[in-house]
């Protein structure tokens, strides 16, 4: 059994590229180009040592930002859900959400955040997305990541990234849903209240 800070890691992970994709479209490309920028970041000589750990933070932050579409990700998270708030409830979510996702995901790339070999398989299109199928390449293991990707007026944006076949977006709307039946909606948004709260003292 894999231990847990592994499915974290690779829920998380962002990783830099030494083998070329033997077919690459643009969002292959993208996907290449973001995962550079991160280990770029993270390998930055100028900004090493835990001094610089927020300006590091703060980078990966912003790439993030720039390459996630969050929101579509606050929204797919509370699936059914989301038709039952208004539109000042969406808003607050989709922002709580967005911190709370961001800071996770920027603290796995600075805790465990290596250099990896990556084979970068298929490029092919699901409903309205295309899917980018790589493999992480280690010795003792072959790790499938397949990240999600929409085209947003002629960008290509994340919108969630499967590892191992499990998705990032449905382990949130598990999450929430069981917040939400077993409490309300209300209390789902405290705990995501309080948990923002302790990541900004």
């Amino acid at each position: 059994m894999r231990k847990p800070h592994y499915m974290l890691v690779c829920f998380f992970l962002w990783i830099s590229a030494s083998v070329a994709a033997s077919w690459a479209g643009e969002p292959t490309t993208v996907v290449q180009g973001i995962l550079n920028d991160a280990m770029d970041i993270t390998g930055q000589p100028d900004l090493q040592g835990k001094e610089h750990r927020k300006e590091r933070s703060e980078a990966i932050k912003q790439l993030i930002s720039k390459h996630f579409l969050t929101e579509k990700m606050a929204r797919d998270s509370l699936k059914q859900h989301w038709d039952t708030l208004s539109i000042e409830q969406r808003a607050e979510f989709a922002e709580i959400f967005s911190d709370l996702f961001q800071n996770s995901y920027t603290t796995m790339v600075l805790n465990f955040l290596e250099r990896e070999t990556i084979e970068y398989r298929e490029e092919h299109s699901v409903s309205e997305k295309v899917e980018v199928e790589t493999v992480i390449m280690r010795a003792n293991e072959h790790i499938p990541v397949d990240y999600h990707l929409r085209n947003v007026e002629g960008a290509w944006l994340i919108d969630d990234v499967e590892i191992d076949g499990v998705s990032i977006v449905r382990n949130y709307q598990n999450a929430f849903h069981r917040v939400i039946v077993n409490e309300s909606y209300e209390g789902l948004l405290r705990k995501m209240q309080i948990q923002r709260a302790a990541i900004t003292e």
